[in-house]
């Protein structure tokens, strides 16, 4: 028969493991800083749950004044300094919805704004605003998608793409030189290339987005001359797949008597459509003046509809770009 002494030692040793178990479970300010560490000290109601605290638990380090407030369900320790980063970061955690950081707060993360912004800006998808809160300014966007898909993460903090970054800057920067130097500075620390920055232009373009049109300007500015060939025809089937039109087979080769035809942008379906694309404003040289009707002559022989796209259409007016093809390819 087992003694008093054996059931005390026995009872003290399961004590004694039970309190070592205890100590490989995290308190509460244990979960706090493991969170803080990867978001600039802010951590969200929602995490702390994840984690099976309790929310009486984050009530009650609310009310001792260990935890501050950043946001609704956001929070940082209390003696954490109230940085611009901690700041964004309790922004982005507490929109409830998916969120980038945009606009000039993100020209000033990417470095291509010199200017530290007071105001924070945030971009959410349409219909998902979060409630105004001082030091924030929420943005919606009906392209959220669009701008996720080439969002990136500077400093921890999620941001929009350097192309999307410039195009809601310029919404905001009446001046135009403050819209170059944006530009400018992009392109001398290489975090943008021009394929980038025209197919952000291509995207956006017919959709209302405030600032496309500084946007274009200044892109017209900087690299305003139509580029070679290939280049040309690339930008032409962004802007009409953007606009929903079916994806165009590039260089689609076409044998006639002396040879190939290469159509820039060519439609097999529901009926042969070329789209070409003449990246010179009109014909300085002679021999092109002479071997364009014949190239042009030849295609619609063997059944293909002809369209021609110069480059001062594909700039001023893109929209009717877009009409023609999707009437062409209209059956």
């Amino acid at each position: 028969m087992e003694s008093a002494r054996q059931t005390n030692a026995r009872s003290e040793q399961k004590d004694k493991d039970e309190d070592e178990d205890n100590d490989d479970i995290p308190d509460l300010a244990g979960h706090v800083n493991a969170f803080g560490q990867e978001q600039h000290s802010i951590v969200t109601r929602r995490q702390l749950r994840s984690v099976g605290r309790s929310d009486d638990e984050v009530d009650h380090e609310l009310s001792a004044g260990r935890l501050l407030r950043e946001g609704p369900g956001a929070f940082r320790p209390w003696g954490v300094k109230r940085s611009w980063h901690l700041r964004a970061s309790a922004a982005v955690l507490s929109a409830r919805a998916p969120a980038l950081i945009s606009h000039r707060s993100a020209a000033w993360l990417y470095g291509i704004d010199e200017r530290q912004p007071g105001i924070i800006d945030i971009t959410v998808p349409r219909h998902r605003r979060p409630r105004s809160r001082p030091g924030v300014q929420f943005h919606e966007s009906r392209q959220f998608d669009v701008a996720a898909a080439t969002a990136a993460v500077r400093d921890g903090l999620p941001v929009t793409g350097v192309a999307r970054t410039i195009l809601d800057s310029c919404s905001v920067l009446p001046g135009l030189l403050d819209r170059l130097d944006l530009f400018d500075e992009a392109r001398r620390l290489k975090l943008v290339d021009w394929d980038e920055l025209w197919d952000c232009l291509m995207v956006h373009t017919g959709r209302g987005r405030p600032g496309l049109q500084r946007y274009r300007n200044v892109l017209l500015t900087r690299d305003g001359t139509a580029p070679a060939g290939t280049k040309f025809a690339r930008r032409v089937g962004v802007l009409l797949e953007a606009a929903g039109l079916p994806t165009p087979v590039y260089e689609h080769p076409v044998t006639h008597a002396e040879g190939k035809y290469f159509i820039d942008l060519a439609y097999l379906t529901p009926r042969k459509v070329a789209v070409e694309c003449i990246g010179r404003i009109g014909h300085d040289f002679d021999r092109a003046f002479e071997t364009d009707p014949v190239r042009r002559n030849n295609l619609q022989l063997k059944g293909w509809l002809v369209l021609e796209v110069t480059w001062r259409r594909f700039i001023h007016s893109p929209e009717s770009v877009i009409a023609e093809v999707r009437e062409a390819l209209t059956p």
